[in-house]
């Protein structure tokens, strides 16, 4: 009699854990719908590569973020442009994908001094 109360509970457990995970997969599934009747066909009709990349089953946005100040070359103002840029890069991970992007952008908003000094590996 043990044996069999014994099975059963196990059979109970076996089943608790299929009707969860089924569960979370309903859930899952409905917020792909959701999602999918919010988005124009154009949107909907093919991801980025890099959206695709990053989650294949999903479409990911990313946040409006500030643009940091351009920074002009004063030493008490470096840090602070580093990490803004470090956060905006941090949550776009999509739009700064590679690490010449983020180069890219933060050369474009050096201004005054900072962006007089000589290039990397340029005399």
């Amino acid at each position: 009699m043990a044996a069999a109360s014994s099975e059963a509970r196990r059979m109970a457990a076996a089943h608790e854990q299929a009707i969860t995970s089924l569960a979370v997969q309903v859930q899952q599934l409905t917020q792909q719908l959701t999602l999918s009747k919010t988005l124009t066909p154009a949107q909907s009709a093919a991801p980025s590569p890099a959206a695709s990349a990053l989650a294949p089953s999903r479409i990911v946005s990313e946040p409006r973020v500030e643009t940091p100040e351009r920074y002009a070359g004063e030493p008490e103002g470096c840090d602070p442009f580093l990490s803004n840029c470090s956060i905006l890069f941090a949550l776009q991970p999509i739009t700064f994908a590679t690490e010449e992007a983020k180069v890219a952008y933060a050369i474009s908003h050096l201004t005054g001094r900072a962006h007089l000094c000589p290039s990397v590996g340029h005399s």
